[in-house]
């Protein structure tokens, strides 16, 4: 019960009220009384004058002796009618012996002892007033002493008393009624008090109520503020509060949502873990490169290679660890570091997928290695040629035929050198392009008269063919020299393998928004194992004369398709082997106005 503001309220309003009721009565009735008491006797003593007219008229006094008498009856129908108006008794008593001579009320007991007063006025001369008890009855009297002309001294006292009975029931139906108010007054207290208390503790379990909302999570919980008093004041404070609170956890929304997109974004995997190893966040790349969940609350010994679980006990020690491991045929290196600020995630650890940078320095090693193996080959070739030939016993015959040999192998260096700078500049970037729109037909005839010689020494011969566009020419967006400069990759790929009496095609057509050339030959083609693998560095094929060439050709001839926004694939069916070159047929919108119109150069060419 005295948990609750409402019965607190209550109890102290009734409480006040109690405390200013008690006052009011302890203020009130004693000092009633007294006033009454005193106001009795006053009224008596103001009624002397009253009673000495109305009764010395029938007082004698003999001068000579001083004895008192009185007439009968005169003297007590006098007394008896100041006793009705005064509703006092009134007594005469001889001052010299203190015996009384008449009473208003001749029945009634009288003791001269139960009023003290009387004595006081005959010693003092003087009108007396006073309380007295007789026989348990409070009386208020009056003494007042009668003289005499020639006579000393009082000759007579008369007693005025009157019973203070009235007194006390005023007094007793005062305090009643106080009593009656008092408990009405607790009443209407309980009453007021607890409605008072309802109205306030309802505005308040208002604020309370929104502030449990806004713990549950609803910050657009607000407080109806009604009276401005101190508590609509606390609620226009809250309200305040509230909006603040939606103004901070909206800037760290928005903070969060902002670190979560740029964890999301990031090609590297970011894992929080906390002071025991466990897993507290993780963004979707820490999960896709481990191929684990890492949900909130998992140990990393349970998802985590034990090379990182190492790195990061290790990391433990102050010092930022990396480790390099294997996962799913993926080379993955991650980083462990110690989170500096307090709180719960004391550990962060960087995942990166590694693979292409090893497979990228694997290929730089075995580049160099088949480039050393490469240019060793006809340099150790040209270096015995030309010591044959300084020993000078060799016929002019033997001398011309190891000239030609020495010929090949410095076109070979020459081909091998100049493909080694094209592949340079391509992993450098130092490659410029100069697309324009070309027109494919003589530019296909010019790149296929250059191999007609070599095919016809074979007995192959060379064709070029060209779908059927109406009166538009077949054209591409592209660099042309570059264009050429993979043409005759594929037509050299194409001679190679060609055996005799055998047809090289070079077909031309167009599939939608591309220009798609075809070069086909009639050779062994190539096993499925191997058609992505031709166009590695240095790859050679298995099949028969595939040890010849530097193995740059292919290779070269994609990067130079891809850079101009194509593919190169092959497709090798049953006999032979199609290589097939997809290129834009038109500039993308930004470059249309830079674009040139058909290149002369390619006009002039002969079909």
């Amino acid at each position: 019960m005295l948990r609750s503001v409402k019965n607190w309220l209550t109890l102290l309003f009734l409480a006040v009220l109690a405390v200013a009721i008690l006052t009011a009565f302890l203020y009130v009735i004693p000092p009633l009384e007294d006033r009454l008491v005193t106001q009795k006797l006053n009224d008596l003593g103001r009624s002397s004058d009253l009673v000495i007219g109305g009764i010395s008229q029938y007082l004698q006094v003999d001068p000579s002796t001083g004895r008192l008498s009185a007439l009968e009856p005169e003297l007590g129908y006098a007394l008896s009618l100041i006793d009705n108006r005064l509703d006092a008794r009134i007594v005469v008593l001889n001052a010299s012996n203190m015996v009384k001579i008449a009473d208003s009320r001749s029945g009634a007991p009288f003791n001269i002892l139960d009023f003290p007063v009387l004595n006081l006025a005959k010693q003092t001369g003087t009108i007396r007033v006073a309380t007295a008890n007789v026989a348990g009855t409070e009386y208020a009297a009056v003494a007042v002493p009668l003289r005499a002309a020639g006579v000393p001294g009082p000759v007579a006292i008369v007693l005025v008393s009157a019973s203070l009975h009235d007194v006390r029931v005023a007094v007793s139906t005062v305090e009643r009624q106080l009593l009656l108010a008092t408990g009405l007054g607790l009443l209407l207290a309980v009453a007021v008090g607890y409605l008072a208390a309802y109205f306030i503790t309802r505005r308040i379990k208002r604020i309370e109520r929104s502030a449990e909302a806004i713990a549950a999570g609803d910050l657009d919980a607000k407080v109806n503020a009604g009276v401005h008093d101190e508590i609509g004041q606390l609620g226009l404070t809250f309200n305040t509060m509230g909006e603040r609170l939606r103004e901070a956890f909206s800037q760290i929304e928005r903070e969060k949502e902002q670190v979560e997109v740029l964890l999301d974004d990031l090609t590297e995997g970011v894992i929080g873990l906390s002071e025991v190893g466990e897993v507290r966040t993780a963004n979707p790349r820490a999960r896709e490169l481990l191929r684990q969940p890492l949900e909130s609350g998992t140990p990393l010994s349970a998802v985590a290679p034990d090379d990182l679980v190492r790195a990061w006990e290790d990391s433990r020690q102050g010092e930022d660890q990396t480790v390099v491991f294997e996962c799913d045929e993926r080379t993955l290196e991650a980083s462990v570091y110690r989170a500096e600020r307090s709180g719960d995630i004391r550990s962060i650890i960087i995942v990166r997928d590694v693979t292409d940078q090893v497979r990228l320095e694997r290929a730089q090693r075995e580049f160099i290695a088949t480039a050393s193996h490469e240019l060793k080959t006809p340099l150790f070739s040209l270096s015995g040629f030309m010591e044959l030939l300084d020993e000078g016993d060799l016929d002019a015959e033997t001398q011309r035929d190891f000239l030609d040999l020495m010929r090949q192998q410095i076109d070979r260096l020459t081909n091998l050198s100049l493909s080694l700078l094209d592949l340079s500049q391509v992993d450098a970037g130092g490659i410029r392009l100069h697309p324009a729109i070309v027109e494919l037909s003589p530019l296909a005839y010019s790149v296929a008269a250059e191999f007609r010689q070599r095919l016809a020494a074979k007995g192959a011969r060379i064709v070029v063919s060209q779908a059927e566009t109406g009166e538009a020419p077949l054209v591409a967006y592209c660099d042309e020299m570059r264009l050429a400069q993979v043409l005759r990759a594929l037509l050299d790929n194409a001679v190679k393998f060609s055996p005799a009496d055998s047809t090289v095609t070079v077909a031309l057509s167009r599939d939608r928004e591309a220009a798609v050339i075809v070069v086909s030959d009639q050779g062994p083609g190539v096993p499925p194992g191997e058609r992505e693998r031709i166009f590695e560095r240095f790859y050679h094929g298995t099949q028969n004369g595939a040890q010849s060439g530097s193995g740059l050709g292919l290779s070269i001839a994609r990067e130079l398709v891809e850079l101009m926004g194509g593919t190169l694939t092959v497709d090798s069916e049953g006999v032979g082997a199609s290589f097939v070159v997809r290129l834009p047929a038109s500039p993308p919108p930004d470059d249309i106005g830079d674009a040139a119109v058909v290149s002369e150069t390619a006009q002039r060419r002969p079909r």
